[in-house]
């Protein structure tokens, strides 16, 4: 009776394992789906209620205006008369400039969607340079594939507006270096280079045939200030190169060249970045300008512009002369 009433337990393999794995993968799917949803459903309620915000001031304002023309028109028809004339002319000027803002904006979104396909037609309208328009329509070939096309437009025409815009990154990086090396102010050097760095976002901007308003700026800022912040340290010690770390030019600058050639550089990777944001195409069959190049450059002139701010060398070793005295 003991024999018959022993147990007996027989292994059964099961995917234990696997089914708890995939459970989690698809609970973590799961989360990060409620996650971003989540954030989805937050930003569209703090749009709709900035929307109803604005909705709600406008109509205030708006009601305000009437009551106020309405009450000049019972005191006096001229007076009314020009206060209605007046708000009807600010109404118009408001209207006109956010349509405005609106079409940049959307000009520069639409630049960006250019980056991803190209379209013979739209991107050379977009440079808006009759004169390449002209050469491009001279030695465009109709047995050209398709590759030869974005081929020879990057290299024949859009080089040339990328080495106009070398050159000017190059002397606002050498005007920035010339007045933080001479500005006795830190704070003098923050404005000087916020100043200039917005004129030479606006200036390369225009050379690709972009047109920046309000809203468009700051979009096209955000931007360019996101793309250095996760451009990450590997590719920053690359565009900067090995140069700027050694001890040999450290030794040649002065205190206030330094701080010169510091927002040269910053200056030159802003003009640089704002390059490839505004640009129709990306580098592709071109090289793309690199910070070390720019920096050699800089280097260069400022030697040649500010020769004082350059420590030079002691010379250690005695002369043949003194030692034939």
């Amino acid at each position: 009776m003991k024999q018959d009433s022993q147990l007996k337990f027989y292994a059964i393999d099961e995917p234990v394992d696997t089914v708890e794995d995939e459970t989690a993968d698809m609970n973590a799917d799961a989360a990060k789906t409620i996650a971003v949803s989540t954030q989805r459903k937050d930003s569209n309620k703090l749009r709709k209620l900035a929307l109803v915000t604005i909705v709600a001031v406008l109509i205030g304002v708006l009601t305000e205006t009437v009551l106020g023309i309405y009450s000049a028109f019972q005191a006096s028809f001229w007076l009314g008369s020009l206060w209605l004339v007046i708000s009807v002319m600010l109404c118009l000027t408001l209207f006109g400039f956010f349509i405005r803002e609106w079409w940049l904006l959307r000009k520069l979104k639409q630049r960006w969607r250019m980056q991803s396909q190209f379209d013979e037609q739209s991107h050379i309208r977009a440079l808006q340079r009759p004169d390449l328009e002209q050469q491009w329509q001279q030695q465009r070939q109709s047995h050209w594939t398709d590759t030869e096309v974005t081929t020879r437009f990057e290299q024949d025409i859009l080089a040339k507006v990328d080495q106009t815009a070398v050159r000017r990154i190059r002397k606002w990086s050498l005007e920035a270096a010339a007045l933080v090396a001479i500005s006795p102010s830190s704070l003098a050097d923050m404005l000087l280079l916020l100043w200039r760095n917005q004129r030479m976002i606006s200036e390369l901007s225009q050379l690709y045939g972009v047109k920046l308003g309000y809203w468009s700026r700051i979009k096209l800022w955000r931007h360019i200030l996101t793309n250095l912040a996760y451009a990450g340290v590997s590719e920053l010690i690359v565009d900067m190169g090995s140069q700027w770390l050694s001890t040999e030019l450290v030794a040649r600058l002065s205190a206030r060249a330094a701080q010169g050639v510091g927002a040269g550089l910053l200056t030159a990777r802003l003009g640089l970045q704002t390059i490839r944001l505004v640009r129709p195409l990306p580098y592709v069959h071109t090289q793309k300008p690199s910070l070390l190049s720019m920096q050699k450059l800089l280097v260069k002139d400022l030697a040649k512009q500010f020769p004082t701010m350059f420590k030079t060398k002691p010379d250690h070793a005695p002369s043949q002369n003194s030692h034939s005295l």
